[in-house]
């Protein structure tokens, strides 16, 4: 096994891509995240995966609240900008339409849905963080279809 093949294999499975966003001492954090699953119904959980080097963990360790926004098929602009690692925190918000949750962190608007979560757990894996979150709340949208990650690009279900 070599870091290449693995990647491969694993861009290989088909997922879903979402933006977590967060927020701590007036600066708002976020990044595209296609580690998402969910853990358990009772209580709600989930939870995603964020390399160690990524200065989201900075809000996620000590904010401890975050939303999870399920992206739609119309918003590949949106997650690659959330993706590109060379733009501050600040401009990755940048021309984004939100609003605010009650717990002053941005939710991105046209997304199928969202779900305000708190930190429950961080599990090291290796150069991730593996974060598992209790759901708090949540949004529907179902006007909206889902905005693909398979074999290293971003696509729509057709």
């Amino acid at each position: 096994m070599n870091d290449i093949l693995f990647r491969k294999i694993c861009g290989s499975y088909a997922t879903g891509v979402t933006v977590i966003t967060s927020s701590f001492e007036n600066t708002d954090y976020g990044f595209t995240a296609n580690s998402f699953t969910s853990v358990s119904i009772n209580p709600y959980l989930i939870l995603f995966c964020l390399n160690k080097n990524a200065s989201s963990n900075n809000a996620l360790l000590k904010g401890n609240h975050f939303i999870i926004n399920i992206l739609s098929n119309s918003q590949s602009e949106i997650c690659n900008q959330f993706a590109n690692n060379n733009l501050s925190p600040n401009e990755r918000f940048k021309g984004i339409k939100t609003i605010t949750s009650k717990n002053k962190i941005k939710i991105i608007l046209d997304s199928i849905s969202n779900l305000s979560c708190k930190v429950k757990n961080i599990i090291d894996g290796g150069d991730h963080f593996i974060y598992i979150g209790e759901v708090v709340d949540g949004n529907l949208n179902n006007d909206r279809e889902p905005l693909v990650y398979h074999n290293s690009m971003i696509r729509k279900i057709i």
